[in-house]
C-alpha cells in the first residue's frame, strides 16, 4: 500500500484520487465493512466545484477511529475536529454526497454554506480570501447561509469566537451579499 504526500497543491482530480486511493487502502484492511467520511474546509469547495484553486490539504470532520492512522498516511486531516464548533449543529442536514466511485468510504462534503460560515469563524487570511472568491460567491444561496449563520452562532463554545464571528460575518454580508 503506497500511501500519497502532499504537494504543491491538490485539485479537484487529485483530491477524488487521493479519496479513491484511500477507499482501496480500507476495502483491503477491513473486507465488507463501510464507513463515513466528512471532507470541509478548501477540500470541500473544490470537490463541490465552488473553488477553482488548489488547496494545500483535505480536512475531514468526521474520520472514524478506526481509519484515523491510515487516513494521516493518506494526507486527510481530521484536526479540524478541534473547531467543531465552528460548524452548524444540523449540518448533517446539507451534507453532499460525493459520487467519487468508493465503495467502503462513503464521501461527504459539508455544504458551501456551512464551509463559508465555518471559514467566516476561523478568521485566517486564506479563509478570509475563499469566502469572498467570485466563484464562490456566485453559487452561495444567502438565505441557506443566513440559516446556517444563526445554527453556527448557537454552536460556537466561547463568547470570543461567537462575537469574531458576527462580526466577519457582518462584514461579509455587507459587502458582497446582493
Amino acid at each position: 500500500m503506497t500511501a500519497v504526500s502532499g504537494g504543491d497543491g491538490l485539485n479537484c482530480g487529485a483530491l477524488e484520487s487521493r479519496l479513491r486511493e484511500f477507499d482501496r487502502a480500507v476495502v483491503l484492511l477491513y473486507p465488507g465493512r463501510s464507513f463515513r467520511l466528512i471532507v470541509v474546509g478548501g477540500g470541500a469547495l473544490v470537490l463541490l466545484g465552488c473553488l477553482t484553486r488548489a488547496t494545500a490539504d483535505l480536512d475531514a470532520l468526521e474520520v472514524p477511529a478506526t481509519l484515523i492512522d491510515l487516513a494521516a498516511r493518506y494526507d486527510i486531516s481530521h484536526r479540524v475536529a478541534a473547531y467543531l464548533d465552528h460548524f452548524a449543529l444540523n449540518l448533517e442536514d446539507r451534507l453532499v454526497q460525493l459520487g467519487i466511485g468508493t465503495t467502503a468510504v462513503i464521501c461527504y462534503a459539508a455544504s458551501l454554506e456551512d464551509v463559508v460560515a465555518a471559514k467566516l469563524c476561523s478568521g485566517r487570511d486564506t479563509d478570509e480570501a475563499d469566502v469572498r472568491r467570485p466563484e464562490v460567491l456566485a453559487q452561495l444561496d444567502w438565505a441557506r447561509l443566513d440559516v446556517v449563520a444563526t445554527e453556527v452562532e448557537g454552536s460556537l463554545m466561547s463568547e470570543q469566537r461567537r462575537s469574531q464571528f458576527l462580526y466577519n460575518l457582518r462584514r461579509f454580508t455587507e459587502e458582497y451579499r446582493p
